[in-house]
C-alpha cells in the first residue's frame, strides 16, 4: 500500500494537472489566449452560447480557479514529497 507522501504527490499531481491543462489550451486569467487551442475553438464555434461548455471555461479561466488548482496540487505534491522523502 503506498504511503501518505506518494498518494500526495499524485492527488497533488492531478489537482495541478486540472489547473495546468486549462491554462495551457489558453483559458487565461485575462480570458482567451490570442494564438491558443482555446482561441482557435472559439474562432471555429462562433458566438459562444451563455452557459455552454466554453463559455464556463472561460469563466473558471478568468476567475482564476485554474490558478488556484495549479497551485494548491504543485503545493500538495511538494509537501507529499517532502514527506516521502523522511519516510
Amino acid at each position: 500500500m503506498p504511503g501518505i507522501g506518494t498518494l500526495a504527490i499524485v492527488g497533488g499531481g492531478a489537482l495541478a494537472a486540472a489547473g495546468l491543462i486549462p491554462i495551457a489550451i489558453g483559458f487565461g486569467t485575462t480570458g482567451i489566449v490570442a494564438g491558443s487551442i482555446a482561441a482557435a475553438t472559439q474562432s471555429s464555434i462562433g458566438a459562444v452560447a451563455a452557459g455552454s461548455t466554453f463559455a464556463t471555461m472561460t469563466s473558471l479561466g478568468m476567475t482564476g480557479v485554474f490558478s488556484t488548482l495549479a497551485g494548491v496540487g504543485t503545493t500538495i505534491t511538494s509537501v507529499g514529497a517532502a514527506i516521502a522523502a523522511l519516510i
